[in-house]
């Protein structure tokens, strides 16, 4: 069994929306191969409704562009919604009905990782059932001021353990953690 990954962009100030409007500066090649590098140790990605409707317009049309993208592309995507039922995006199924309990099976049938992109409300979901492993949250060198936060206030405390600490180019900093179970 893998290991349930969130990744997931914030500002320095924690903020988590918006993202085309403070992330494409930061774009660079050394982001390009930490998404590589991710990718090649999952199995797939968890998405919600609304990142998968963003990545199924976005990722098909920039096949062989950057490896990262091509294994976006193939991997199997699993998505979960109880109100999206046309999945046009090859290889993608929908986990319906109770996302914890479809997200707990996917993650025992696993044999390498999975990768959660995007999904304040699926990444909500995930950490108020104890179902992520590790975050992974690229900082990036900018203080917005607005905009929703990676957690939203009332969400559960969760504790956790810095393990790797990687800068990338323009100072955007990976930072990993995981649950101090």
């Amino acid at each position: 069994m893998g290991k349930l990954i969130v990744s997931t962009y914030a500002t320095l100030d924690g903020r988590a929306d918006d993202l085309q409007e403070w992330t494409i500066p930061y774009n660079s090649d050394a982001a390009a191969a930490y998404h590589g590098d991710l990718l090649e140790q999952c199995d797939g990605l968890l998405l919600g409704r609304r990142t998968y409707e963003v990545f199924a317009a976005l990722w098909p049309a920039r096949a062989g562009e950057l490896p990262y993208i091509d294994a976006i592309n193939r991997m199997p995507k699993y998505v979960a919604s109880t109100t999206l039922q046309d999945l046009r995006w090859a290889n993608s199924h929908v986990i319906g009905g109770d996302v914890a309990q479809g997200v707990a099976e996917l993650k025992r049938r696993a044999g390498r990782d999975l990768v959660v992109y995007g999904g304040h409300s699926l990444i909500g979901a995930l950490r108020e059932h104890d179902l992520v492993d590790e975050y992974r949250i690229l900082v990036h060198p900018v203080l917005l001021g607005k905009g929703r936060a990676l957690a939203e206030d009332g969400a559960p405390r969760v504790d956790l353990t810095l393990v790797d600490t990687t800068v990338l180019t323009g100072g955007v900093a990976v930072l990993t953690y995981r649950p101090a179970r």
